[in-house]
């Protein structure tokens, strides 16, 4: 499953001062304040030691990608450091999310609940303005059905449908991709099936919280995968057994370096 992207940019104007010397013209050397030396055997000053990692720790950042939680532990923010213009904030009612804010464009997406998973969203590009509906079938904690009626192109809306299927672990192994040509069912064409498999036993950490939605309590990865169609991942993990790296490689390439994405929590 991927994403289409369009890069907007802005460039604003900055002064540079210009610097300050370090010295007086009169070449004088400039006065220092004597300093008291530190006792023999004293260690040096060292940075704060991050606390260890847990199977209980919350993802912050995996390569680009970066989460911001509030003190109740929940996602407030999604933001990408290399594509600045995607991502969100979630405004929250009580402990469901009900609305996300984009960066760009003054899009935002409001949430409708069945009990307390999200069934329907619709994302707007102004004060009424629609250009996607969603809706979302479960089978117990897992979603299975995606349905996307999208009004970008088309003012009578095109519909596209993704179906997930799952391992007896709970892991995403396939996501059946289909897009019509209208909003009808009967126009929808030839399905595209992205396929993920290989888990290891240790536990995965990313939320289902992608560029275009997120989705509270929800996850498709309950263990790491071993590959994506023709990516093949690797992992290190910390001692309990969260991933610290990933590294990617191609299966057509395979003299290709990996890519090495890092989890931070």
């Amino acid at each position: 499953m991927s994403l289409t992207l369009l890069t907007f940019s802005s460039c604003d104007k900055e002064d540079i001062l210009p610097t300050t010397p370090g010295s007086p013209a009169t070449g004088k050397p400039i006065p220092t304040t004597p300093t008291t030396p530190q006792p023999p055997g004293t260690p040096p000053g060292n940075p704060t030691t991050p606390p260890p990692v847990t199977t209980n720790s919350l993802l912050k950042q995996l390569g680009t990608k970066s989460f911001r939680y509030d003190a109740q532990n929940r996602l407030v923010e999604l933001s990408y450091s290399d594509l600045t213009y995607l991502g969100y904030t979630i405004d929250y009612e009580g402990n469901k999310p009900v609305r996300l804010n984009f960066k760009s464009g003054g899009n935002y997406l409001i949430y409708s609940y069945e009990g307390d998973k999200v069934v329907e969203a619709v994302r707007y590009y102004g004060e009424n303005l629609v250009n996607y509906r969603y809706q979302f079938e479960y089978s117990g904690n897992k979603l299975v059905k995606k349905t996307t009626m999208s009004y970008a192109r088309s003012n009578e809306g095109i519909l596209g449908i993704d179906e997930y299927k799952y391992d007896a672990n709970g892991n995403l192994t396939e996501i059946v991709v289909t897009w019509s040509t209208s909003n009808k069912i009967e126009d929808l064409g030839r399905p595209m099936v992205i396929r993920w498999g290989s888990y290891d036993n240790k536990p995965n950490p990313a939320p289902y919280a992608e560029s275009d939605i997120y989705l509270p309590g929800i996850k498709l990865f309950e263990n790491n995968p071993g590959f994506r169609d023709e990516e093949l991942y690797s992992y290190t993990y910390h001692e309990p057994g969260m991933p610290n790296q990933r590294f990617t490689k191609l299966q057509s390439h395979p003299n290709v370096p990996a890519f090495v994405t890092t989890y931070s929590y």
